[in-house]
């Protein structure tokens, strides 16, 4: 019986952290961009074949040469293609998805980046669980006036899929843009 208590009482703690982290998102995201926020950005979404690839291929042509971008995801299968249905709708916003393949996280490269853009709740809680400190994250649906979460597109109809699409595209130029005003000596060397 205590064993269950247990359970549904450290459940209850990880939604209240989560919904935490929700509320406070947009404040914490825009105090990690405010100092330099490194050359070093990891870009991280669930199954790393729709959202965290087509960000990093948005911010790597964004941003110079110098600052490298690598996505990842929590999935436990690498190696992954993003359907073809995201990747045709993708090329409508200039990014070819259509030779990526999935990544896996793993604790080892959460070391290397200066900074980790996440899209959801699930996210930060993967994320969380494998001890990245909340100054290094910044969730990048705070770059509009919408939620601070960016839905997953898995399995959602064209019409949401190309509203999400469009959504990250807007957010990815909007943090590009910040990213550089953070740090004048990357918006002198832009592409």
């Amino acid at each position: 019986m205590y064993g269950l208590i247990g359970k549904f009482a450290q459940s209850l703690r990880w939604r209240w952290r989560c919904q935490r982290a929700v509320w406070s998102a947009r404040e914490r995201s825009l105090a990690a961009l405010e100092n330099d926020p490194g050359r070093r950005i990891l870009v991280v979404c669930y199954g790393n074949i729709y959202r965290s690839p087509f960000v990093a291929d948005g911010l790597r042509r964004a941003l110079p040469n110098e600052v490298e971008v690598r996505s990842a995801g929590f999935h436990p299968k690498p190696g992954r293609a993003a359907p073809s249905r995201h990747v045709e709708i993708s090329r409508k916003y200039g990014v070819d998805l259509s030779s990526h393949r999935s990544t896996c996280l793993g604790s080892e490269e959460l070391q290397w980046p200066d900074l980790i853009v996440l899209m959801d709740r699930h996210n930060w809680q993967a994320l969380t669980a494998m001890g990245v400190d909340d100054d290094r994250l910044v969730w990048l649906g705070v770059m509009d006036d919408g939620s601070v979460e960016i839905p997953d597109p898995y399995g959602q109809d064209d019409a949401t899929i190309e509203r999400i699409i469009e959504r990250l595209s807007d957010c990815t130029v909007r943090l590009a843009e910040r990213i550089s005003a953070s740090n004048p000596g990357l918006a002198a060397s832009a592409k």
